[in-house]
């Protein structure tokens, strides 16, 4: 693989900003545009130095920090330019490493060959993106305990039984004696439902970690004139949505985040929900029954149980205007929003619904492709538990556990006939 170089930062001005480059010959590039060459370079030992243009003047002063594959991120020779964070100076010297030799590296480069170089498993590479993107320090700290080896620990554990199972159901095969393992069945199947039982565990629990990660869905919706968008305004603590006595002024949906104690949620503001022939608004309507079927929670100013295709538990029913307006039976809680009362209790009935999941996450995964593997390989170890429990033919059973195993190596290392070989033959006497 070539050099590859790319700034590590934001794009924009600041104090500091960080180029990096990675490759064989990232260290002969940067030093390239040094005024002083550095004879020893020592690894991870920052260094300061002037960086000077084809003409030999100086253009910045910067902290070089090289490092030796194969203790670096990549696991190849990198470099670290800590430079002003002039976008001009940033761009010139991402010029001069392309003009030695660089090239400028594709979305999630580093992190690809991190991968390559088997620095990082893909659990791990993932994490890292889900770290990045986190809207909340519990979502960050969740990915971190993922990058530094949770997601694998817990996928290498539930592999390590299945493969054992595969190792004596095929070991009973081939020796073929009926009194070698009189438990087999019974112990195959209790290790099998213990397997299936954190699996979906894991499942269950992905919607509670994709919301501190990502932000919970949260659409104001309701009839025209309900109050929705002064709701939006009150709850964002700004006018960001425009708020008039005429029906059907929001056509579009607005969204904006707030925090909630620590969480994210993406609030959405919706068209009011009634019959019209005004084809625009006809689409805003649409789009509003769209977002409420998509939401994690529907703040609904309207009448309770008038919400149509939602649970009950994703719904909180509001009684808007109770500053003008007398009744408020049934419904969760009773608001002004024009007045700002009883906004912060709404916030808090709106972070119980959804934080009730929070309380015991152990097994992470962070992203769906990782939840479509973990069902489909819970899909196959069930067909293989049933089998075990009413066929003779334990060549199926092998069969379905090896389905299984498969879709685990695309989140962690492949699994090898070496893997179930080792299961088989550790549990032998030392001296056989």
């Amino acid at each position: 693989m070539g050099t590859i170089v790319a700034c590590s930062t934001p794009f924009g001005s600041s104090g500091i900003a960080v180029v990096r480059l990675s490759g064989p010959v990232s260290h002969k590039i940067v030093s390239s545009f040094l005024e002083k060459k550095i004879i020893s370079k020592k690894h991870n030992t920052p260094t300061l130095c002037r960086l000077v243009d084809s003409d030999g003047r100086v253009f910045d002063e910067a902290v070089i920090n090289f490092l030796f594959s194969p203790n670096t991120y990549t696991g190849e020779d990198l470099v670290e330019i800590n430079l002003h964070g002039n976008p001009v100076i940033i761009q010139k010297t991402i010029d001069l490493c392309c003009s030695f030799g660089a090239e400028i590296a594709p979305g999630g480069e580093f992190t690809k060959r991190a991968y390559m170089n088997d620095k990082l498993d893909m659990s791990q590479a993932e994490a890292v993106a889900s770290l990045i993107s986190s809207k909340s320090i519990l979502g960050a700290k969740l990915s971190y305990k993922n990058l530094r080896g949770s997601l694998l620990e817990n996928i290498l554990s539930i592999k390590n039984k299945i493969i054992t199972t595969v190792g004596q159901i095929e070991f009973n095969l081939d020796i073929s004696e009926e009194d070698l393992q009189p438990n087999l069945v019974s112990n195959s199947v209790l290790v099998l439902g213990e397997c299936i039982e954190s699996l979906s565990s894991a499942i269950k629990s992905f919607k509670a970690v994709n919301v501190l990660t990502s932000g919970a869905s949260v659409v104001i919706a309701g009839p025209t004139n309900a109050g929705k968008s002064t709701l939006f305004n009150a709850l964002l603590k700004k006018d960001r949505a425009i708020v008039s006595e005429i029906a059907g002024t929001t056509r579009d949906v607005l969204e904006n985040t707030i925090n909630i104690e620590g969480i994210p949620f993406v609030l959405k503001d919706t068209a009011g929900i009634r019959k019209t022939k005004n084809s625009i608004e006809k689409i805003g309507v649409e789009k509003s029954n769209e977002e409420i079927l998509s939401a994690d929670l529907v703040i609904y100013l309207g009448e309770p149980g008038s919400v149509l295709s939602s649970e009950n538990d994703t719904v909180v029913y509001v009684f808007n205007k109770k500053d003008i307006r007398v009744g408020g039976g049934g419904y969760d809680i009773s608001i002004s929003a024009l007045k700002n009362e009883n906004i912060s209790a709404l916030k808090k009935i709106v972070l119980k619904k959804i934080s009730s999941d929070f309380s015991d996450v152990g097994f992470i995964v962070t992203s769906q492709r990782q939840v479509s593997c973990l069902e489909k390989t819970t899909q196959h170890l069930l067909i293989a538990k049933k089998s075990l429990q009413n066929s003779p033919h334990l060549e199926l059973v092998v069969e379905d556990l090896n389905f299984s195993l498969s879709f685990l190596d695309q989140i962690t290392k492949k699994t090898t006939k070496d893997d179930v070989l080792d299961s088989v033959f550790s549990s032998f006497c030392v001296g056989k």
